[in-house]
Order: structure tokens, then C-alpha cells, then sequence
């Protein structure tokens, strides 16, 4: 009998949310060409968590909104870089969120540092310093997940793997690109 290959993931769509898992959902940004960009991470349903904002194209920013509206509760980025960052400052206008940034952003409402950790109604988010400057992994502790930016883009990080596992980690969600479902295979545990 012939083995099937597995299905592939369906294309992302830039400016549609994506379901993901029960507490995370994905909108791409328009990248060049009308390609996907960056993800923006929604996690949460009752009160939700923005991961990666974006560049700051009020399209997408109104896209965020229409997806989240007033359950919009905190804005955290994985990097300061504008691709990531620029849109944080006018997405917390537009919602009223507080915004959690490394020291030194202007308009954050706190200082994110390692280990800081967001205790929602029906998650607890964690973030982890991956290591010099601003550049930051979340851990969704209720879906094993990491949303993890651009973090992988060159190799697994020296000693990632040993601080994430503790929690047990299953999947990653990247600053660009598919959900992953086989974390363990990519952080080599």
C-alpha cells in the first residue's frame, strides 16, 4: 500500500485571519508583491494578546481590530524593529491596550524583561529573552506554543532549548511563514 504523503497547510492569506489552535490565531501582513509578510499572533478569545503588531499599515492594524475589538488587552513584539514594532504605538490608540515593551521603547505602558509573564482569564503568556538586546520568545503555556518572531531564521539559538523545556513545547509560531506542528524535531529535543 502506497504511503500518503500528509497534507499540506492551507496558503496563508495576507490581511485573513487563520485559526491556528483553540487560543491563537494568525494575519499575515501584506509583504511585497502582495506575498505574505510578517504574522501578527492574536492569542486568547475573552482577552487577547497581540504578538508582533507590525509595521504600522493602518490596514492591517484595522484588520487586528476587526479581529480582536475591545477583547484587546496587551501588545508585546518579539523585536523593536520597525517591521515588527512600528504599528504598536497606534494599535494601542486604536484599542486602549497596554503596551509592553523592552526599556526604552516610547509609548510602552511597561518594561517587558525576562520572565515576564501575562496571566489572562484563560492563558498565562511568558516571555523569555533569547539573548542580547530586545529580541524576545513567548510561550503560550496552555498550547505548549512558542511564538517565536524571526527567532529561527538562523539556526536554534544557544541554549533555547534547555529553557523551554520545562514547558513541554509542541508547536512554534514564526515571524514569517507556516505554523510549525513538530517543535521537538526543531529544537533538536
Amino acid at each position: 500500500m502506497p504511503v500518503e504523503e500528509p497534507t499540506p497547510p492551507p496558503p496563508i492569506i495576507p490581511g485573513v485571519a487563520r485559526a491556528l489552535s483553540p487560543l491563537l490565531r494568525r494575519i499575515a501582513h501584506h509583504g511585497p508583491d502582495g506575498e505574505p509578510g510578517l504574522n501578527t499572533y492574536l492569542v486568547g478569545i475573552d482577552e487577547i494578546v497581540i504578538v508582533d503588531p507590525g509595521p504600522g499599515d493602518l490596514e492591517h492594524l484595522d484588520v487586528i481590530c476587526g479581529c480582536g475589538g475591545d477583547r484587546i488587552r496587551w501588545i508585546v513584539m518579539t523585536q523593536t524593529s520597525d517591521e515588527y514594532a512600528a504599528g504598536a504605538v497606534a494599535l494601542k490608540e486604536k484599542t486602549g491596550a497596554e503596551l509592553i515593551a523592552p526599556p526604552g521603547f516610547d509609548g510602552a505602558d511597561d518594561i517587558l524583561g525576562d520572565d515576564y509573564k501575562i496571566d489572562a482569564t484563560e492563558f498565562v503568556i511568558r516571555a523569555l529573552r533569547t539573548g542580547s538586546g530586545d529580541d524576545f520568545v513567548y510561550v503560550l503555556e496552555q498550547e505548549r506554543s512558542i511564538l517565536a518572531g524571526d527567532l529561527f531564521d538562523h539556526g536554534v539559538p544557544e541554549g533555547l532549548p534547555q529553557r523551554v523545556k520545562q514547558f513541554r513545547v509542541k508547536t512554534i509560531a514564526p515571524g514569517h511563514g507556516q505554523f510549525i506542528e513538530d517543535a521537538k524535531r526543531v529544537l533538536g529535543l
